[in-house]
């Protein structure tokens, strides 16, 4: 029968120990970086959803989605929806009526879209803006008139602007947003729906 020696045991079992404590360790690292993966998944999933309404937000379509437009060569087209009366609704019913004022819009605005995308521009304010691109680019302006009556038809006042082209000149797919918020202010000054449908 072999000798063990006290030394030897008690050699292994640091080293048992150590192997232990290493195991516990690395457990513990890969548990910590299971969790910052997921609540760094939540931000990323904030930032990309506006809180209020659950669609897009703006900085979506302005970093990703709106340079891809029009880098695409299909016909590209912008709508650009702003809410009437959001300042009065807040006066009279407080916030919480503004705020669900905005769902609103944003439902309807979802539910219209067909497969185009629709975000909340700036944040908190009260502005959509409408990413349509292919054919369908072509009819925005038949588009933009059926928005003002489906949310007419609910009671919500908009003042909408569009401008489509089919340009494949960068800087002139890239005006379009331009022009459709500029159509957007003249249809608030005659409220009525301002279409810009060709921009060579």
């Amino acid at each position: 029968m072999p000798s063990v020696s006290i030394a030897g045991v008690r050699l292994r079992i640091s080293k048992g120990l150590a192997m232990l404590f290493l195991y516990v360790v690395v457990l513990f690292l890969l548990l910590w970086c299971a969790r910052l993966s997921r609540r760094q998944r939540r931000l990323d999933a904030i930032s990309l959803y506006d809180g209020l309404t659950g669609l897009l937000c703006g900085r979506v379509f302005e970093r990703e989605r709106w340079p891809a437009a029009i880098r695409d060569s299909s016909p590209v087209a912008f709508v650009y929806v702003d809410l009437d009366d959001l300042k009065a609704r807040n006066s009279s019913g407080g916030d919480k009526a503004g705020d669900q004022y905005i769902r609103e819009a944003a439902k309807r605005l979802e539910r219209r879209r067909g497969v185009d995308q629709v975000f909340r521009l700036h944040g908190a304010g009260d502005e959509f803006g409408i990413l349509v691109q292919g054919d369908s680019a072509r009819r925005v302006g038949a588009f933009a008139e059926i928005l003002v009556r489906e949310l007419s038809s609910a009671g919500i006042s908009a003042s909408i602007g569009a401008a489509c082209t089919e340009s494949r000149d960068y800087k002139t797919r890239a005006a379009v947003y331009e022009a459709a918020e500029a159509a957007m202010q003249q249809a608030k000054k005659t409220k009525r729906c301002a279409v810009s449908t060709v921009l060579e």
